[in-house]
């Protein structure tokens, strides 16, 4: 069975059509890229599979189960977290905060506990910030767990988006233009960071990004979307040289 498998899947708003009948699969321990130009519709696709959007039509299937109509926090428990291509962090929170509280959709002790403080709750209080602090030490980033996002340059707040992302430990990592706004150095480092992450933590990412030279360095294989629906998919090398992806979104010479 497919990990995440998308059938039909159609938004409307109001009279705009953003999607239709777009599809697509995919498998445990798959890097994926979905590129296209902008409002091709593909973060509304983002926005649907994890729970932001209510699709028109179609069908959404994590690891066997429907995802249509679920809420993010529902979808963020069964084994799925992302990133935004706007940064999404609470900048009053220091770095630390941000990363455990992307573990409390695993928490298993209620109000009560917490109101008194019970063994239950200090435990897995515990937990929590021993999770975070690895997860920061494997990022390279325990020297700012103190900090706030706001006063970190912004290739490691994206490293912290990240982080916050991982924390959460899914089975699927939604990268929403990873390497937006990023210069040259940083997006060296961010590929290197997407190819760690997919190799030590054994997950299916499945990213949205312009820069070609991300996708064609990391992605497997590659869905192009153009108008809301689907035009063509496979290998970096196929979709290199397919005249109806250059027409729609690379051009001539872009690779």
């Amino acid at each position: 069975m497919p990990l995440l498998e998308i059938t039909g899947l159609t938004k409307r708003f109001g009279g705009l059509q953003a999607l239709s009948n777009f599809s697509f699969s995919m498998g445990e321990r798959e890097l994926v890229g979905l590129i296209g130009p902008n409002g091709a519709g593909k973060t509304t696709v983002f926005n649907i599979v994890s729970g932001f959007y209510r699709p028109t039509e179609g069908s959404i299937v994590f690891r066997r189960q429907l995802l249509n109509g679920l809420k993010p926090h529902r979808v963020t428990s069964m084994g799925m977290a992302r990133t935004f291509q706007n940064i999404r962090l609470w900048n009053d929170l220091t770095v630390l905060d941000n990363i455990r509280l992307a573990r409390y959709a695993r928490l298993d002790y209620g109000f009560w506990d917490a109101v008194l403080r019970t063994g239950r709750y200090r435990r897995a209080e515990k937990a929590v910030e021993t999770k975070a602090r690895e997860v920061l030490e494997l990022m390279e980033l325990a020297e700012y767990a103190g900090e706030f996002p706001k006063n970190l340059p912004y290739g490691l707040q994206r490293r912290v988006e990240l982080a916050r992302a991982l924390a959460g430990n899914p089975r699927l990592l939604l990268l929403d233009e990873p390497a937006a706004g990023l210069g040259s150095v940083d997006v060296e480092g961010l590929i290197r960071h997407i190819r760690w992450i997919y190799d030590e933590f054994k997950i299916s990412i499945w990213m949205i990004e312009h820069q070609m030279k991300v996708v064609m360095s990391l992605c497997q294989r590659l869905s192009v979307m153009d108008f809301g629906c689907a035009i063509a998919e496979g290998t970096p090398e196929e979709i290199r040289r397919n005249p109806e992806v250059v027409r729609a979104y690379l051009g001539d010479g872009a690779l």
